[in-house]
């Protein structure tokens, strides 16, 4: 379906990633910020701690109990536990952005869900480079890995390059580097620009 915006105050934050908020109607929504992913606060009984913290706290501090925002879906306007996905801009700002810029939040893109993929992507790229907030301490897993290590699997079936268009195994993501990947949970998202590399033509040496 077509991006969508309304209008929200925000209720709360619950981590990094997450907040609820009020719409106009007086509903309660709970967020999931889309295409990024800050590291887990608690996850299976797990913390990813001072990161973790760190950007908790900071999106409390960008959306303070009564802040007006709004929310602008994707491709898939909620998920599979009834959260809306969106991006949350305040002001003239993408708190999406926001967090990729200041180094506490690393992309998850996943397709169909591409309208800011791209921006989104260089922010992380920058901050990466330039080691900057949880990309200047080594010790630190990406909070996606950082769930996969504990549920020993990933729901993502494959991850695709954004500036090569090009589609592999979840098992060889490392071809594509960690700001420029884009999941696949659905093999039928796989669509132009994207193209799917089989092992067969890579052995080959055809990529």
């Amino acid at each position: 379906m077509p991006a969508a915006r309304f209008p929200a105050t925000v209720v709360r934050t619950v981590d990094g990633d997450t907040l609820h908020v009020c719409d106009e109607r007086g509903v309660t929504h709970a967020v999931r910020m889309l295409s990024i992913d800050t590291p887990e606060t608690h996850y299976l009984g797990a913390s990813q701690g001072y990161w973790a913290e760190k950007a908790a706290a900071r999106l409390s501090e960008l959306l303070p109990e009564g802040a007006e925002v709004e929310i602008q879906t994707d491709e898939q306007p909620s998920d599979a536990y009834g959260r809306v996905l969106g991006y949350v801009i305040a002001g003239d700002r993408l708190i999406n952005r926001l967090l990729l810029e200041e180094g506490l939040a690393m992309t998850y893109i996943v397709a169909p869900n591409l309208l800011h993929a791209q921006e989104l992507s260089e922010a992380a790229q920058r901050s990466f480079t330039s080691r900057r907030g949880m990309f200047g301490d080594p010790s630190v897993l990406l909070p996606y890995e950082f769930r996969w290590s504990l549920r020993g699997q990933s729901s993502a079936k494959l991850v695709g390059s954004l500036s090569r268009g090009e589609v592999f195994d979840l098992s060889e993501r490392e071809q594509v580097p960690c700001w420029d990947r884009v999941f696949f949970f659905d093999v039928r998202d796989v669509k132009e620009p994207f193209v799917r590399i089989a092992p067969a033509r890579r052995a080959r040496g055809g990529g």
